[in-house]
């Protein structure tokens, strides 16, 4: 029997970005880290069971030592675990940040398996799947044939990053992820990472969004998502703000 369930969904966060080392550039990476800091306190307030990040963590695969070491110590230290994938920025190219450090030894599930993975989560009786990206290309299928619902007295929940296409729209960006594939998942939620802003592209029966980024974009304030799941309801998702960083 399915529990109510709380998700934070958030993605995009790009830490490091245009960090090459430096004192030139080092307030742009400490301003990343003070949004990243402001996320969590906001996820935090919200109180989930579970938070999906689903994707681009770090703007690139040259983040610094420091950086991915304090980004998986804040991790660590959440009240609740986190479930995460790479995105187009951290894809799992031979110098990846996913190959050089333990994620898991920070108690961090991440899903990067390119043929797609799972994991239970049976304390809070939820199953993950998501799929690892090596290259952000055309020919990517981020959501192409996820696994049917391994058992139907747990939450399904999945994880994916790229362009959104819409029924009527070609498949000309990389890593699409086609309207169809969505209404076919068997998803209780498809958390979604690569568009920074909060989008409903929800299809068929299967709730799927964006999340938005936590940075300002386009004068509109940073974003993520509180997903509440309960038995027999549809999913209720609310977006929440994260504070501007000044």
């Amino acid at each position: 029997m399915h529990r109510a369930l709380r998700l934070a969904h958030c993605s995009d966060i790009h830490l490091d970005s245009d960090y090459y080392g430096g004192d030139w550039n080092r307030d742009r990476r400490d301003r990343d880290r003070a949004v990243f800091e402001h996320l969590l306190d906001a996820i935090c307030s919200e109180q989930p069971d579970l938070m999906l990040l689903a994707g681009d963590l770090f703007d690139h695969n040259r983040a610094s030592i420091a950086t991915v070491e304090w980004a998986c110590e804040r991790l660590a230290a959440l009240p609740f675990p986190v479930v995460m994938i790479p995105g187009n920025h951290d894809c799992l190219a031979e110098n990846a940040v996913y190959h050089r450090h333990d994620f898991a030894a920070a108690g961090l599930h991440l899903l990067l398996d390119p043929a797609g993975q799972v994991v239970t989560l049976r304390e809070l009786g939820v199953v993950v799947w998501g799929r690892g990206m090596v290259d952000h290309h055309p020919g990517h299928r981020p959501l192409a044939d996820p696994p049917g619902r391994p058992d139907p007295n747990l939450w399904y929940l999945g994880l994916a990053h790229g362009i959104h296409v819409p029924a009527s729209g070609e498949a000309r960006n990389s890593s699409p992820i086609h309207a169809h594939e969505i209404e076919s998942a068997d998803f209780d939620y498809l958390a979604l990472g690569h568009i920074h802003c909060a989008r409903d592209v929800s299809a068929g029966t299967t709730p799927a969004w964006y999340c938005g980024a936590p940075h300002p974009v386009l004068g509109e304030g940073g974003t993520f998502l509180r997903v509440d799941l309960a038995p027999l309801l549809p999913a209720e998702v609310t977006v929440r703000q994260v504070l501007a960083v000044g």
